[in-house]
């Protein structure tokens, strides 16, 4: 018998690096080491193939006797896998449908995962997104399209993996995607972790985004700076408000507060409240299938486009691309964008242009990347699709402020935009625009304004603040942990008690 002990084990530390010194050789060491995490699973996968291999040589097809079994060849294998790396069963077995995924049905995406280009949460998520896929063919149609697409787009988080993968099923087979959507079905549900509980509500994606945008307006409408409660929790309080018929209000105690707002004030910004939907008006009338994207959401299929169009509170606005290349910035005020420029340069991104990031790109702020200049507008980075891109707070403050951090944007001769982002140690990555399948004639508009000459200046004098120190906020993360396990271990003594057969005096204070 051939076993391992812990004096057998590679020794780990032999794979990594020594620093170099320097934080652009150390960080371009870390981007090898992620790839090579990648690259470490597909070889793992690729062992446990083998294995399968070996074990179902010469067995039938899906008709053979052994598919009956319960305990086949890859169950066992899981429960091996699972044994060896000490895992549950459940996860022994991912394992394992990772592997034949990997083998039958996205070979060419497994490369990606074999050369480092995808994570192994990525590749996963394509899986899951390819499930309603069942004929081999389309399969492995939509499987080199996934692949030959996630190649050309530099590095791709795990959320661009997951839309790109979407974006090919619903195109390939959108009746398949819808029928998958509508059997999910609506609902809402109830869950409890320790002294929390969370109430999901399940429904269509724009009801959803659209019931979230309104409680976070409200919130913020409803409370001012003075107000005790986190962002999170006046969200909450608000939503549960709304939902149970009750009052909201800031905290504050300030009987002068200027938070207030009448029922019809509150109805008024509910009914300001929009989720954009983007598409080609092909689609909406019925001549293609070529998938939509909804901020905030993502990749939708063809027929889930024309519902949300044919809402009686939906308005459909065409995208004017000529307006944009005569007039990308608004007359009165030069440094604004028209609605059009603001539009197409939004969807055209998807969400913030920094690379992994996903915050929704109308909930972000439209940045010059080359800044504008006010003195000067002529000189300074000019207000068109060239020079804007969408940024998320945070990362607009990391750019502003953040010495090393640069951003570039690039169009190359076929009209393809490209995002070029260098960090504080001189690394670089390149990325293309998410949704350039979108808005693909908005790289190819002529610009009529000439380079920048004279940049404008950051304004740093500023800098943002925590509104608690990091300290502070690890402390009360581990007070609120505390207060879930003392919860959880009242419980878990009171439930013994029950189960004791000791009852508890009603008449007295709880045991907990």
């Amino acid at each position: 018998m051939n076993t391992t002990t812990s004096d057998d084990r590679v020794d780990l530390n032999t794979l990594g690096t020594e620093s170099a010194g320097n934080d652009f050789d150390d960080m371009g060491a870390y981007r090898t080491l992620w790839a090579a995490e990648s690259n470490f699973m597909w070889r793992r996968l690729q062992l446990v193939i083998s294995v399968l291999n070996r074990r179902t040589a010469g067995v039938e097809g899906d008709d053979s006797e052994s598919d009956r079994l319960l305990l086949d060849a890859e169950t066992v294998l899981g429960a091996e896998v699972a044994a060896l790396m000490s895992m549950s069963d459940g996860a022994g077995r991912t394992v394992v449908d990772t592997a034949l995924e990997a083998r039958d049905r996205l070979v060419h995406v497994a490369n990606l995962l074999r050369d480092g280009l995808i994570s192994v949460a990525s590749f996963r998520e394509i899986i899951l997104q390819c499930k309603a896929i069942v004929d081999a063919d389309v399969m492995a149609v939509v499987d080199a399209e996934i692949a030959t697409e996630i190649r050309e787009s530099g590095p791709v988080s795990k959320t661009d993996a997951s839309s790109i993968a979407r974006r090919h099923v619903a195109e390939t087979d959108p009746d398949a995607v819808r029928d998958a959507r509508q059997a999910r079905g609506k609902g809402v549900t109830v869950s409890h972790d320790g002294d929390e509980s969370v109430l999901t509500i399940a429904a269509d994606a724009e009801q959803v985004l659209l019931a979230k945008k309104a409680v976070d307006a409200s919130a913020a409408e409803l409370t001012c700076a003075d107000d005790s409660r986190s962002v999170g929790a006046r969200r909450a309080d608000l939503a549960i408000a709304r939902l149970t018929g009750g009052e909201f209000t800031c905290n504050c105690g300030n009987p002068e507060c200027p938070a207030t707002a009448t029922d019809a004030e509150v109805a008024e910004r509910f009914a300001r409240v929009v989720v954009h939907v983007v598409a080609d008006a092909s689609t909406l009338n019925g001549e293609s299938d070529k998938a939509g994207w909804m901020d905030g959401y993502g990749v939708i299929d063809a027929h889930h486009v024309r519902e949300a169009a044919a809402r009686p509170d939906a308005t459909v606005r065409p995208l004017d691309m000529a307006a944009i290349a005569d007039n990308p910035a608004q007359a009165g005020n030069p440094y604004r964008p028209t609605a059009a420029t603001d539009t197409a340069v939004r969807a055209v991104h998807g969400t913030c242009s920094v690379p992994g990031c996903a915050r929704a790109a109308w909930s972000c702020d439209l940045d010059h990347v080359t800044e504008y200049n006010h003195a000067d507008p002529t000189s300074g980075g000019a207000t068109c699709p060239c020079n804007l891109a969408p940024k998320c707070r945070f990362h607009h403050l990391v750019k502003t402020f953040v010495d090393g951090w640069l951003d570039d944007l690039v169009t190359d001769a076929n009209g393809v935009i490209w995002v070029e982002t260098v960090t504080p140690s001189g690394q670089s990555v390149r990325t293309r625009a998410a949704n350039q399948w979108l808005v693909p004639d908005l790289g190819l508009l002529p610009c009529r304004h000439g380079a920048p000459v004279e940049p404008g200046t950051p304004d740093r004098s500023e800098p943002p603040q925590r509104s608690a120190t990091r300290a502070a906020t690890k402390r009360a993360y581990r007070m609120r942990l505390r207060s879930q396990r003392r919860f959880a271990r009242a419980c878990a003594e009171a439930e013994a008690k029950v189960l004791a057969g000791k009852e508890f005096n009603s008449a007295g204070e709880p045991p907990f």
